[in-house]
């Protein structure tokens, strides 16, 4: 690793009091540039904390004291991560601009593949690095991550699952498509069963199959060694999962609509889900979707049970008026009544 001194330190390190990413992590901004982890763990590790410190200041912190490399590898994060900033600028406001007058090849995979440019990237599968340099550019769409990626791929070298992702945009590698994207290989559009199989996925894999092994899947004999997560365990995990879940339904709704037809005419949630080709996933795509689905067509049923004649009857009884008929039926004792005594001395 390059070994840099205290006038590289002050040139980064002024640069950087502007940069976007200064509240970042440094771990993702590592993870993100491919390069070595950042060591040190903990919610302050980012480079605010260190940017306001001279270099003779920085050498006497805890996390860099005697450990001459970790110099190196702050420095190499912070101007590596600079050159995301120089590019960038008003990249987003002018992409429809540079767009128009030069062709993306990434939008032209996604229109090929009958992808809505404006899918949420909310429902993407990135790791932490990559979501935390979108949220940097206000980047909410597979389709703004497009002309974003192209612009960095000519200025950044990219590394992570934002490389990963551009390559097979760009080549339109389908299966590579469908490890952060919920398409179907030979298919076009997007679909719910792999919408929801990628929110199961954003789990760590233990914590797949240990939540899937305590909603009852069949693991693989490599995997069979897994401990089932408990019931608190379960139902946080479910509780992380619940706004992603909703928000996939809602984006799907027409899809929803056609699942919700499938499963009133008889077809499982096991057999809708096979398509994830994972048990452990499946098993919680089976359980996420159950929350949504299940009360939705128990509530049809029941508003499409006719009640039964004797429920109807009772009904009937008790909520019906007294029909007019019976007040004509009583006149008469009415009548009799008033012929007391003095009506009879006085012959009315």
């Amino acid at each position: 690793m390059r070994k840099y001194t205290s006038a590289d330190w002050d040139e980064v390190r002024k640069k950087f009091r502007n940069s976007i990413m200064a509240e970042t992590s440094l771990i993702s901004l590592a993870q993100n540039l491919d390069m070595e982890e950042w060591p040190v763990t903990g919610e302050e590790e980012r480079p605010t904390k260190y940017i306001d410190f001279t270099w003779d200041e920085l050498l006497m912190m805890p996390e860099i004291e005697g450990k001459t490399e970790r110099i190196g590898q702050l420095v190499s994060i912070l101007k590596e991560t600079l050159a995301f900033d120089d590019p960038f600028g008003d990249m987003v406001a002018q992409v429809v601009e540079e767009t128009s007058s030069k062709e993306n090849p990434i939008l032209k995979t996604l229109s090929r593949l009958g992808i809505p440019h404006e899918f949420p990237l909310e429902l993407a599968q990135f790791s932490s690095g990559t979501r935390a340099v979108c949220a940097s550019e206000g980047i909410n769409t597979i389709g703004e991550f497009a002309n974003l990626g192209q612009q960095m791929a000519t200025r950044v070298v990219l590394g992570g699952d934002f490389r990963n992702a551009l390559n097979a945009l760009t080549h339109g590698d389908e299966e590579g498509i469908g490890h952060f994207l919920p398409y179907r290989r030979g298919t076009s559009g997007l679909h719910l069963p792999e919408a929801i199989g990628l929110i199961a996925a954003t789990l760590s894999r233990p914590e797949q199959l240990s939540f899937g092994k305590f909603l009852g899947a069949k693991l693989s004999n490599a995997d069979s060694n897994a401990t089932a997560a408990t019931k608190e365990q379960a139902a946080a995990f479910e509780a992380t999962l619940r706004a992603k879940t909703l928000l996939a339904f809602g984006w799907f709704k027409d899809q929803r609509a056609d699942l919700l037809k499938k499963m009133m005419d008889g077809t499982t949630l096991e057999r809708y889900f096979l398509v994830i080709n994972d048990t452990a996933r499946e098993a919680i795509a089976i359980r996420l979707a159950s929350t949504v689905m299940l009360p939705e067509i128990e509530r049809r049923k029941v508003a499409a049970t006719p009640a039964s004649p004797a429920a109807a009857a009772k009904s009937s009884v008790t909520k019906a008026p007294m029909p007019k008929a019976a007040a004509v039926v009583n006149a008469p004792a009415a009548a009799k009544v008033k012929k007391g005594f003095w009506a009879r001395l006085f012959g009315k």
